[in-house]
């Protein structure tokens, strides 16, 4: 498997959202830790899902929670919160070059299906590898991308730049 290491390159801004619901810190990974996530175990600490824009994110948390056997309508207006945030990353692997892909033995199916086995797998080597994130399509918004962030890797936490509430039922 490739992308042993990261390339030297330097810091880079971006700007991501994250939804959560109404009270949880938004820098918090007990969540992802708990359950697991598309790019890592259950169990692993210190992994942030985010997304380039806010109906992206959303649009990932009702599909988090469609899959749970939950309905999205059952929560008020006030019961989920969407975060803008800032994040520095030094090193950052795309999972949308097609030479990445064959590199690590994916298809650019098997990154937005249901099962996880290999998105855990890369996920889990891409962050022993040294990586600080990795940028991987949606699958839950065609064409858009999600930004999964290792935050022990990090130069420098996230800094949150503002919060809204989000009503889950007009966007499901």
């Amino acid at each position: 498997m490739a992308a042993s290491s990261p390339p030297s390159q330097p810091n880079r801004t971006y700007t991501v959202f994250r939804v959560v619901r109404a009270g949880i810190d938004p820098l918090s990974a007990v969540g992802s830790e708990r359950n697991g996530g598309r790019y890592h175990n259950r169990g692993v600490g210190g992994v942030l899902y985010t997304s380039f824009d806010k109906a992206t994110v959303v649009a990932e948390v009702v599909r988090g929670l469609r899959a749970r056997g939950v309905d999205p309508k059952n929560f008020g207006p006030e019961d989920w919160w969407a975060y803008e945030m800032r994040v520095s990353i030094g090193s950052l692997l795309e999972l949308r070059d097609d030479a990445t892909l064959s590199d690590l033995g994916v298809t650019a199916d098997a990154l937005v299906g249901n099962d996880t086995t290999e998105t855990r797998r890369i996920g889990n080597h891409v962050r022993e590898s040294g990586f600080q994130a990795l940028r991987a399509p949606s699958a839950a918004a065609n064409d858009a991308d999600n930004l999964v962030l290792f935050m022990d890797r990090l130069p420098a936490r996230p800094e949150v730049l503002s919060s809204m509430a989000v009503d889950l039922p007009e966007v499901a």
